[in-house]
């Protein structure tokens, strides 16, 4: 497994081939292998946020660790009370925190110096993927959203979006050109990759193979080494530790479905909510993370 994780490169040719996969494959089997790779990769991902706030915190008696999980809990449930009674507020804090962390996933280095205009960009540049993924799927992002959030927002405000994000995204790029410049060919050639997924494949698909291949399993073996430096297989350990809290996740979607299924007539709005609710909390320790390292 750790050498599976070495596939900068590979991540693009994997990408194609996940295009290809979306166009032979039944419909209905895509969605549950997204379904089952968000659920599995993507959840995990973010399960052993605990230990990372514990590392960091220097925290090990477990009477501490249960007030960070509590503490944890209660942020989460924030984030669900929110999606339940300010959704439009809720929903753009998500877009908006998940932007500034898809973007740092994307170009974070350990080499890079940390400066505002650098968070800045990490902001637009994750935006524009956001906008991008929306635009190449209009009519489905614009039902999630009503879904959700109640707003019925017109096809003009995704190209609105995606075009202000891209410019915004060049004009950050130019500010912190000697902190990116290393990264340009690589990361074009993972934008091209990517708007062919995109443009080709449904939401669900699209959204899975990013958030799993770009995002997950390169946090997930950063996470690793972080806590594990001196473990001869991190990857391993990182995963036994997090099952718990990943069984918790799914036992806490399960519990939302059956709360909120007479409101929601979509599953995917569902799956959506529910990856927001979580998604603040974590974005919060990764952030920390790199702030110490």
């Amino acid at each position: 497994m750790p050498d599976l994780l070495n596939f900068e490169r590979q991540k693009i040719g994997i990408t194609l081939i996940c295009t290809l996969l979306g166009f032979v494959l039944p419909m209905s089997f895509l969605w549950i292998l997204a379904a089952i790779n968000v659920l599995i990769i993507g959840v995990i991902h973010g399960a052993n946020d605990l230990y990372i706030i514990s590392k960091y915190s220097k925290t090990t008696k477990k009477r501490q660790f249960g007030y960070l999980f509590v503490t944890y809990v209660f942020f989460v449930s924030i984030m669900v009370f929110a999606l339940y009674n300010i959704p439009q507020v809720a929903l753009l804090l998500f877009v908006l925190v998940s932007s500034f962390h898809f973007g740092e996933q994307q170009w974070h280095k350990k080499s890079i110096v940390k400066s505002k205009t650098l968070h800045l960009f990490y902001i637009a540049y994750g935006m524009f993927l956001f906008s991008l993924l929306f635009f190449t799927h209009q009519d489905q992002t614009l039902s999630i959203i009503q879904e959700i959030s109640g707003l019925q927002l017109g096809h003009s405000t995704l190209l609105h979006a995606l075009v202000g994000s891209c410019v915004f995204a060049i004009i950050f790029s130019f500010l912190n050109i000697k902190q990116i410049k290393a990264q340009l060919f690589f990361q074009f050639l993972a934008l091209v990759a990517l708007v062919i997924l995109f443009t080709q494949t449904s939401l669900l698909w699209s959204f899975s193979v990013y958030f799993v291949l770009w995002h997950s399993i390169p946090s997930l073996k950063e996470q690793a080494v972080v806590l594990y430096p001196n473990d001869t297989q991190p990857i391993l350990k990182y995963v036994k530790q997090a099952l718990p809290y990943w069984v918790l996740s799914l036992v806490g979607l399960a519990v939302a479905y059956i709360f909120f299924k007479e409101n929601t007539t979509s599953l995917l709005s569902l799956f959506f909510g529910f990856l927001a609710a979580i998604t603040i909390p974590h974005v919060v320790v990764i952030f920390w993370m790199h702030q110490k390292n």
